[in-house]
């Protein structure tokens, strides 16, 4: 589940919105911080490999 919903992630902020919508849903259960942390990693890594493709992308070959 993480991973499909941080999978386009690109920013902290997006990120922080992610996981309190998340957060109002699953609260209650008992894995919910096994789930935010889930969140969290995956959505670092989303926002890494945005940041990584940018690099990639801005910097041309000449």
């Amino acid at each position: 589940m993480a991973n499909k919903l941080t999978e386009n992630c690109t920013t902290e902020v997006q990120l922080d919105k992610i996981i309190k919508g998340q957060e109002r849903k699953f609260r209650w259960r008992d894995d919910w911080p096994t789930m935010e942390k889930e969140l969290q990693e995956s959505g670092a890594a989303a926002i890494a490999a945005h940041n990584e493709s940018r690099k990639t992308k801005t910097v041309s070959p000449e």
